[in-house]
C-alpha cells in the first residue's frame, strides 16, 4: 500500500484523535448497588482515556468482550490528561480514569483521595519522544534545548517530569526552557508552524508527527535510569473504591487479560489501535508500542515518587503503598 500523500497526513492525524474521542457506542447508565457478595455494584462504568496507544487494553477488552465476560459495560471518554480527569472523577462524570502517575500522586498529596486500581504501561524505546523540526539545532541534541519552547500535554505531570530529567541529564535547568500546556492533537501543527520548538509526543503521535511534518527525534523520553519507567495507570476515588470493590476487581481482571493478549500479539496491537484511531495501517506498523500491564505493584509507584522527589515535584511523606488496591 502506498503511503498517503503528505498533504493529507495532518488531516489523518486529526482523525486519529477525533476517532478516539468517539469510542464504541455503549451507553453509561446510572450506578447500581448490589449488596450481594461477588456481584458487581456498578456494572456500567465510564472510563476516562487519552487518545494514545496506552489505552489499547480498554478498547480490546470492549471489542473482545472481556469486560462483558465480567458483567461490565464500559464506555470510554477521552480527556486531555490525568490531571484533567480528576475533577471528572470527583464530580461523578467518570468512574475510572487513566492518567499519568505523577498527577495521581500529587492529587493525593493535595488531599484528593484517589486509589490506584490497575497499572497501565511501562515505557519502551520510541514510545514517547521529544520531537523537533528537521534542520534545527535540537535534532539529536537535548543539550541544545536551552531557550526552547516545549509543548507538554499537561504541566506538573509526567511530561514535565520527563522534561526535567532530560534537561538535567543534558546539563540544563528546567528554568532554561519555556514549557507550555497543549493537547496532544494540536502539537504537530504547532511544531510545523513554529509556535513551539519542541513537542513531547506519545504514540501514535510520534509516528504520525514524523510522517506529517517531518518531525525528528531530539531524544527518547525514557532512557538511562528512566528506562522502562512506569508511565500511567487507572485510578478511582477512594469513595468509589470502597463502595465498588467487586466492580474494581472485575475491571482489573479484564484489563490484565487484555494486556496479556496485546503483549503477545503485535498484529493484535495494530488492529486494536486501528479500531479507535484513523492512523493508516502502514503507519501503525511503525508505531512503538509500550509494555502493557494490568495488576499494579506498589514498587512501580514508589519508583515514580522517588523520581518526582528528585526533581522537586512532590513532597516527602507520602505512603505510596497505601494508595494501591490489592
Amino acid at each position: 500500500m502506498a503511503p498517503p500523500p503528505r498533504r493529507l497526513l495532518p488531516i489523518l492525524i486529526a482523525g486519529v484523535f477525533a476517532a478516539a474521542c468517539s469510542g464504541p457506542a455503549q451507553g453509561s447508565g446510572p450506578a447500581q448497588s448490589i449488596d450481594q457478595s461477588g456481584q458487581l455494584e456498578t456494572p456500567q462504568i465510564t472510563v476516562g482515556v487519552l487518545p494514545i496507544v496506552d489505552v489499547a487494553p480498554v478498547y480490546l477488552a470492549i471489542n473482545q468482550g472481556l469486560f462483558a465476560d465480567e458483567g461490565l459495560t464500559v464506555t470510554p471518554e477521552v480527556v486531555q490528561g490525568g490531571a484533567a480527569a480528576i475533577p471528572a472523577l470527583q464530580g461523578g462524570d467518570l468512574d475510572i480514569a487513566y492518567g499519568a502517575w505523577p498527577s495521581f500522586l500529587v492529587a493525593n498529596q493535595q488531599g484528593i483521595e484517589l486509589r490506584a486500581v490497575s497499572d497501565g504501561v511501562a515505557a519502551t524505546p520510541g514510545f514517547m519522544e521529544f520531537l523537533a523540526k528537521p534542520g534545527t539545532p535540537y535534532e539529536g541534541d537535548p543539550s541544545a534545548m536551552g531557550g526552547a519552547t516545549v509543548a507538554l500535554n499537561t504541566l506538573a505531570n509526567l511530561g514535565e517530569l520527563a522534561l526535567r530529567d532530560t534537561l538535567a541529564d543534558a546539563g540544563l535547568d528546567y528554568a532554561e526552557v519555556t514549557a507550555i500546556e497543549m493537547p496532544f492533537p494540536e502539537m504537530g501543527a504547532a511544531l510545523d508552524n513554529g509556535s513551539v520548538d519542541i513537542i513531547w509526543s506519545a504514540e501514535p503521535g510520534v509516528t504520525a508527527n514524523k510522517a506529517s511534518v517531518g518531525a525528528v527525534t531530539v531524544i527518547d523520553s525514557y532512557v538511562e535510569d528512566m528506562e522502562g519507567f512506569p508511565v500511567a495507570g487507572y485510578f478511582v476515588t477512594r469513595e468509589f473504591a470502597e463502595q465498588n470493590p467487586n466492580t474494581v476487581a472485575a475491571f482489573t481482571r479484564a484489563l490484565q487479560a487484555a494486556a496479556d493478549r496485546l503483549n503477545a500479539d503485535s498484529a493484535l496491537r495494530i488492529e486494536t489501535v486501528g479500531s479507535y484511531t484513523e492512523l493508516p495501517a502502514d503507519l501503525l506498523a511503525d508505531v512503538s508500542f509500550p509494555e502493557y500491564h494490568g495488576r499494579l505493584e506498589p514498587a512501580a509507584l514508589e519508583r515514580v515518587y522517588a523520581k518526582m522527589l528528585e526533581h522537586g515535584m512532590a513532597a516527602e511523606g507520602l505512603d505510596v503503598g497505601s494508595l494501591v488496591l490489592h
